[in-house]
């Protein structure tokens, strides 16, 4: 399961790489020459012109070339910081948001999970009877939520021969009120487990989202630079035979 969501949000963080391919269009109705074309034009020919040949001066801004590389680093350290540099966010819009919305979960996920921990504990200090809680590691909480006692922890270590393992009575004391307060606890406690375990998903977005920039903001630079090739790429969802979803590739096609 964890695997399709994976699988169907990278997907969704390549929905932003599409861009189009700019035509240059010559003019038949007049010649275009350089200032340079124009004087060497004029040098040769005793400093006269046709008066009835049309001369149109090249006055557009020479379109300065691209660092690809630095496209790239831009974008791995923020997704669509390159496109920005490319004057692509047209595109870059989509990798920025996605970014922004994986640190979103991902804080969001942290935030709960703590609050769900903090609680449980606070449950377990109250019918527990917990001494220097704060004091305490994750072994500790673990612990309590599997032995009524930290007597009958100590007892099956003793059993299992883990001496190493074995808690102080006066420093590690507990002693749950009854059963059924200890499996509330527990249940919380790994519920606040599995919260944190969630956050691979927005973990491995961010990582997805960092390498899928840089590799578009490489390509517009790279076409930016040429003007004539035309690179594109396509996501494609895969599926198994019972029709799950299985995974995703990526196709690559190139116009010359």
């Amino acid at each position: 399961m964890l695997k399709s969501i994976l699988s169907l949000l990278i997907v969704i963080c390549l929905t932003g790489f599409v861009y189009s391919q700019n035509k240059i269009h010559n003019s038949s109705d007049s010649k275009e020459f350089s200032r340079t074309d124009l004087k060497e034009r004029i040098l040769s020919s005793g400093n006269s012109i046709d008066s009835h040949e049309k001369i149109i001066l090249n006055t557009s801004p020479v379109k300065s070339k691209k660092s690809p590389a630095l496209a790239l680093a831009l974008s791995v350290v923020l997704p669509g910081a390159g496109h920005y540099y490319l004057d692509r966010m047209d595109v870059g819009k989509f990798f920025l948001g996605t970014d922004l919305a994986s640190w979103l979960g991902l804080v969001t996920l942290n935030i709960y999970g703590d609050a769900v921990r903090d609680d449980s504990r606070s449950y377990s200090n109250v019918h527990a009877e917990i001494n220097n809680s704060g004091n305490k590691d994750d072994d500790f909480y673990r612990n309590i939520g599997s032995y009524n006692s930290v007597y009958d922890y100590n007892n099956d270590k003793l059993i299992r021969g883990e001496y190493n393992l074995l808690y102080s009575t006066t420093q590690n004391y507990w002693n749950w009120d009854n059963t059924d307060n200890r499996n509330f606890y527990e249940s919380n406690r790994k519920k606040s487990e599995r919260i944190y375990n969630n956050r691979i998903i927005f973990s491995s977005i961010l990582i997805a989202n960092r390498i899928v920039s840089g590799i578009s903001a490489l390509l517009l630079a790279n076409k930016y630079n040429s003007g004539s090739n035309s690179v594109s790429i396509n996501p494609e969802l895969l599926y198994d035979k019972n029709l799950s979803l299985d995974g995703f590739k990526l196709n690559f096609n190139r116009n010359f």
